[in-house]
């Protein structure tokens, strides 16, 4: 082969050479409900999926902790958004596992579902914002109107009490 026969052109390249999509672009492309906040919590973006899951779309920068209506424990009792998985995350850094809960869209239509938050960190280590990717709950049985406790699965504020609550450091 003869590299005398290729013809380079080292000029400034197309505008789409070199394209790094945005982190908002690429988590549009995730089929799951994902959301991001902000270090305080404060909603900064979230999927069509996840406005799919809460049966709205909250306002940017006015949502905090999440986007949905209201959260429910597994035994039904109101969470505060405050209380929320996210929130816990942001404030204390912790990862929280395995943890169902429960939302409530506006239609008064309730959802189980399962949150993954976690902690955006910059190079230092210092909390910059979060990410959370909610697993729906599909199975009939666990989407019941949440009255009772799950067998096996504390609620998150008996957990919380208990300085257990299923997160780590």
């Amino acid at each position: 082969m003869n590299t005398d026969d290729f013809i380079y052109d080292f000029d400034a390249p197309d505008s789409d050479w070199n394209f790094e999509p945005s982190r908002a672009d690429l988590f549009r492309q995730i089929d799951a409900p994902l959301y991001t906040t902000d270090a305080d919590g404060w909603l900064t973006f979230y999927n069509d999926a996840a406005a799919q899951l809460w049966g709205f779309r909250p306002v940017l920068g006015k949502a905090r902790w999440c986007g949905s209506w209201r959260l429910f424990e597994s035994d039904g009792t109101a969470l505060p958004h405050d209380l929320s998985p996210m929130a816990m995350t942001l404030r204390e850094g912790r990862l929280c596992r395995g943890l169902q809960i429960g939302l409530e869209r506006p239609d008064g239509s309730r959802m189980a579902f399962m949150p993954y938050p976690t902690a955006l960190r910059d190079g230092r280590g210092a909390v910059i914002g979060g990410c959370n990717i909610l697993l729906k709950v599909e199975r009939a049985s666990l989407r019941v109107a949440f009255r009772n406790p799950l067998q096996g699965r504390p609620t998150l504020r008996a957990a919380q009490r208990a300085d257990m609550h299923r997160c780590s450091a």
